[in-house]
């Protein structure tokens, strides 16, 4: 069993990265659990309500990053991506759509230390997936495609694919594409188009329904002259 010391987790809220100014991330996912024990049970019966998910994080307070959990607090539908081990191609990446239910930007106020804060998001009805990061967050100034084409598997019925993007700087016209394929490389169809991006912003989207192509990658356009920062990441869940 694989384990790791956190270096490089990577916290993308909306149209920003906030990891470094964070010191500590924790996301929770979790079902409410419902009793239902009969007459003739002999042991304690629940069963699975609905799902929840909440991330909290702390850190060292920041100019910047202030103004963006202000203007973000009680905002729905906010996607927030966290890459738990590193940024790196094929890397794990969880990702799903959040609220920002409180916002403590002096956490800690004691004199001669370090002015921290603290957040709290929570769910929106939108489910959490794990996948893996296929564009690593760099700077990109023309159009191309994911270094690395990813075996994520096939979709089921009761499935879907997900992409989660995150633009963090903006400069130009950027559109996102999400391919899949029967192999590695050929035969490959769109299957999801990202809204074009001219500012930084962040958008998760989704397709349902059977698709057997195992093979999966992503495709940009850079258009404009322009240059642009940004992440993707899918999953099948």
């Amino acid at each position: 069993m694989a384990t790791f010391v956190q270096t490089d987790v990577g916290l993308y809220w909306g149209g920003y990265s906030l990891a470094a100014t964070h010191n500590a991330v924790g996301l929770s996912t979790s079902a409410s659990m419902q009793d239902d024990t009969v007459y003739g049970d002999t042991f304690v019966s629940n069963a699975a309500g609905l799902s929840s998910v909440t991330l909290e994080g702390e850190g060292f307070w920041d100019s910047t990053n202030d103004n963006v959990l202000f203007s973000s607090l009680g905002t729905d539908d906010t996607v927030v991506t966290v890459t738990p081990v590193d940024q790196a191609a094929g890397s794990p990446a969880i990702f799903s759509k959040l609220t920002t239910s409180e916002y403590n930007p002096i956490a800690d106020g004691t004199v001669g230390e370090m002015l921290g804060f603290k957040l709290t998001g929570e769910g929106r009805g939108e489910k959490t997936v794990t996948g893996e990061i296929l564009v690593i967050p760099a700077t990109y100034t023309s159009s191309s495609e994911s270094a690395t084409n990813a075996s994520i598997g096939a979709v089921s019925a009761t499935q879907s694919i997900y992409s989660a993007l995150h633009v963090t700087a903006a400069s130009g016209t950027l559109t996102v594409y999400v391919e899949s394929a029967p192999s590695n490389w050929s035969g490959e169809s769109t299957q999801i188009t990202h809204s074009a991006f001219t500012s930084v912003g962040a958008e998760m989207k989704s397709l349902a329904g059977v698709n057997n192509d195992a093979f999966w990658r992503v495709k940009y356009t850079v258009s404009g002259g322009g240059s642009f920062d940004f992440i993707v990441s899918l999953a099948v869940f």
